[in-house]
């Protein structure tokens, strides 16, 4: 791109933006259309607000932020031949999250919203402080911990750094003329030449529908990206927070769920655009949630006079 071209907001799905179009049609609005050109020096105070809003994470958020983080400079470590001890590892969890904290609580992140961690807790002048972050880092050196006795980390081990084909790159797929984006934590090759999709949990840990049809979409994005065999696939859900490992092989039917849920959730958001050729959407078209419960942890209360 030209640096005088302009940054168009097209339409895309991801899990992430489905999951937020279900909890609250307003917050779609706010987070996809709304704060949209936020970064400008230009752009009109209210939407650089939303924007700010729009990369705020809750503190549960940031914890998984930083495992993950962590995580992918183990694993990119690994297969680069420099292997990172776990007390580095550990090291590099406490550092982070002391700088992220001190970044978020005294403001600093409103000079970057998205390249500088800014806590919802800290923009609504929640009661948080260092006995929190205390507690915080001692949930993410656990996960650490136990992404290091994991049985992911244990299968790169045994098959040598050859085996990894990607680590949390972000990615895209077509699915019905739809830029689908995906970004799976690790996609491995065995010995048996089975593609083996990798999901890191730090929260509550669902194996649920919503886990099989996010490790599906992965799937349908590796059999695209690498090839092999839909009889070959297994997917497998790391649950740091527990050192738990649930193996789940990823059938055809499963894939053609997940492409099927793909297609029907796109078009219900684009049901609700003014204009699908130009992506333009109008803020009376998204109502706001009956659920006051989830307007707690939403970043964009402050939008909606509920916080």
């Amino acid at each position: 791109m030209s640096p005088q071209a302009e940054l168009q907001n097209e339409f895309s799905w991801s899990q992430s933006r489905d999951s937020t179009f279900n909890a609250c049609l307003r917050q779609y609005y706010y987070h996809y259309y709304g704060s949209w050109g936020g970064w400008r020096h230009d752009a009109p105070a209210d939407v650089k607000e939303l924007y700010v809003m729009k990369n705020l994470q809750t503190v549960p958020m940031w914890t998984g932020s930083v495992v993950h983080q962590v995580a992918h400079e183990v694993v990119k470590g690994f297969k680069a031949g420099r292997p990172v001890q776990l007390e580095a590892a550990l090291a590099r969890t406490r550092d982070r999250m002391q700088r992220d904290w001190q970044d978020s609580a005294s403001g600093r992140y409103r000079n970057r919203p998205n390249r500088i961690c800014g806590l919802l807790e800290h923009y609504y002048s929640a009661s948080v402080g260092s006995e929190d972050l205390r507690e915080t880092m001692i949930v993410a050196e656990g996960c650490v911990r136990r992404l290091y006795g994991s049985h992911s980390l244990e299968t790169m081990q045994q098959l040598g750094p050859a085996c990894i084909l990607e680590c949390e790159e972000l990615n895209t797929l077509s699915v019905a003329g739809v830029k689908v984006w995906v970004s799976p934590d690790i996609i491995l090759r065995d010995d048996k030449q089975r593609l083996i999709i990798v999901d890191w949990k730090t929260g509550a840990s669902s194996r649920g529908e919503e886990t099989i049809r996010q490790l599906s979409i992965y799937g349908i994005y590796a059999l695209q990206a690498h090839g092999g065999s839909k009889q070959e696939l297994i997917g497998v859900e790391e649950d740091l927070r527990a050192g738990e490992t649930h193996v789940q092989p990823l059938k055809d039917w499963a894939l053609e769920e997940a492409r099927r849920y793909m297609e029907q959730s796109t078009r219900r958001m684009l049901s609700l655009l003014k204009s699908r050729e130009q992506n333009l959407a109008l803020i009376r078209d998204f109502p706001l949630t009956d659920n006051l419960s989830a307007c707690m942890a939403c970043r964009f209360r402050r939008a909606c006079d509920r916080g």
